[in-house]
C-alpha cells in the first residue's frame, strides 16, 4: 500500500515538475507563468506534505509549505481567469477576494492543528462555501465567454479544462469535508486528492506537449493590419462583405450584438467569420473586435464640438456600449485615459489652435 501510495504520490509531483518547465519553455515572455508556476509548487507542496508520514515531509518546513497550499483555489482562479480572458489583470476586486479567501484557510488551517480562534469550526463551512464559489464563478467565466472567443483551439479546451481543474478542488474539498463530518482520518481522504491531481497532471503534460502556443498566450489584444495575402482568396469576398457591414452599416451599433448575428450578416456561419476575424485581423475574442470600432466611433464623436455638451453615456450607447462602467474600462484600456479627460484634453488643444490662430 505504501509503495503505491508513493508511486501515485511521487509520479504527480514529477508531472508537476514537467509540466512546470514545459510552461517556462512555451510560455516564456507571456503572463502564463505568473499564474500557472504558484498553483503547481502549491499542489507539490500538497503531495509531499501530506498521506502516510514515512514519505512525507514533516517537521517545522513543513508549516510554510501547508500555509503555502491553502491557497491553491485561488492560484486555480486566478489561472483559469487569465487563460480565457486576455484583458484579465489583478484588481482590488481578486486581491481582496484572495484575502479573503487566505484569512479563512488560514484560520482553518491552525485550527485543525489546535489553535483556538473566532471562528473555530465555522472555519470550515466558510473556507467550503469560499472554495465552491469561486469554482463556480470560474465555470460562469468560461461558459459565457465561449461563444465570443476567436482562439478555435482554446475553444475546444476551456470546457475541459475548467472541469478537470474544479473537479480536483472541489473533489477534494467535498472529500475531505465528508471525513471530518464523518470522523474519518484525513489519510483516508488524501487519496481522493492524489489520484485527482496525477490524472489531471498527465493530461495537462500530453496536452502541453502538443500545445497550440496561441492558446496561452496572455498578452492583450493586439490587432493586427489586414494584409491581402494573409486573406485565403476563398475567403476575401466574406472579408469584404464584413469590412461593408461593419464599416458602412455600423453594425457594431447594435446592443447585444453577437457573433452570431454578425455571421447572418455576412453571410457565413460561425466559425468561419471567428477563424476569419481572428487569422486576418489578430483579435482573440469578439468583445475586443466590436470595440475596437465602438470607441473608434466615440472618440471621433467626444473630439466634435459641436456635441461636447452631450454626455458621454449617451455617446457610448449610441455606439453599441450596453452600459457606462463596461465602456469606460474599456476606452481607458485602449486609449490609456477616461473619456471625460479625452474630451478635455482634445477641446482644450482645439481652442488652444483658434485662439492662436
Amino acid at each position: 500500500m505504501l509503495f503505491f501510495e508513493g508511486f501515485i504520490k511521487f509520479s504527480a509531483v514529477g508531472l508537476m515538475l514537467g509540466i512546470g518547465l514545459l510552461m517556462y519553455r512555451d510560455g516564456r515572455g507571456t503572463r502564463a507563468l505568473r499564474f500557472s508556476l504558484p498553483l503547481i509548487v502549491a499542489l507539490c507542496f500538497i503531495l509531499m506534505t501530506t498521506g502516510s508520514p514515512a514519505i512525507a515531509i514533516t517537521g517545522p518546513v513543513r508549516i510554510p509549505m501547508r500555509l503555502f497550499d491553502c491557497l491553491t483555489t485561488i492560484f486555480v482562479w486566478w489561472l483559469g481567469l487569465a487563460l480565457f480572458d486576455d484583458d484579465f489583470k489583478l484588481g482590488l476586486r481578486e486581491w481582496v477576494i484572495a484575502g479573503i479567501y487566505a484569512l479563512t484557510a488560514i484560520t482553518l488551517r491552525t485550527y485543525n492543528w489546535g489553535f483556538h480562534n473566532i471562528l473555530g469550526d465555522k472555519a470550515v463551512v466558510v473556507f467550503s462555501g469560499l472554495s465552491l464559489a469561486l469554482m463556480l464563478h470560474l465555470c460562469y467565466k468560461a461558459i459565457t465567454g465561449h461563444k465570443e472567443d476567436l482562439v478555435e483551439h482554446r475553444r475546444r479546451i476551456r470546457i475541459w479544462f475548467i472541469v478537470a481543474v474544479a473537479m480536483v478542488v472541489v473533489v477534494s474539498n467535498l472529500a475531505e469535508r465528508t471525513a471530518e463530518w464523518v470522523g474519518m482520518y484525513q489519510d483516508q481522504t488524501i487519496w481522493v486528492t492524489y489520484i485527482f491531481t496525477f490524472i489531471l497532471a498527465l493530461w495537462a503534460l500530453l496536452w502541453l506537449t502538443r500545445l497550440h502556443p496561441e492558446v496561452i498566450i496572455f498578452d492583450s489584444n493586439k490587432p493586427i493590419p489586414p494584409e491581402p495575402s494573409r486573406i485565403d482568396e476563398r475567403d476575401k469576398p466574406a472579408y469584404e462583405k464584413l469590412v461593408s457591414v461593419m464599416e458602412t452599416d455600423r453594425a457594431y451599433t447594435q446592443h447585444g450584438f453577437a457573433i452570431g448575428d454578425l455571421a447572418e450578416l455576412v453571410g457565413i456561419p460561425s466559425h468561419q467569420l471567428r477563424k476569419l476575424i481572428n487569422q486576418s485581423m489578430g483579435y482573440r475574442n469578439f468583445a475586443s473586435f466590436l470595440n475596437q470600432y465602438r470607441i473608434a466611433q466615440v472618440k471621433q464623436s467626444l473630439s466634435d464640438p459641436e456635441k461636447a455638451r452631450v454626455p458621454v453615456l449617451t455617446l457610448a450607447m449610441e455606439a453599441g456600449f450596453s452600459s457606462l462602467a463596461p465602456f469606460n474600462r474599456a476606452f481607458k484600456a485602449s486609449e490609456g485615459v477616461t473619456p471625460t479627460d479625452f474630451r478635455s484634453e482634445f477641446l482644450d488643444r482645439a481652442n488652444n489652435n483658434t485662439v492662436q490662430n
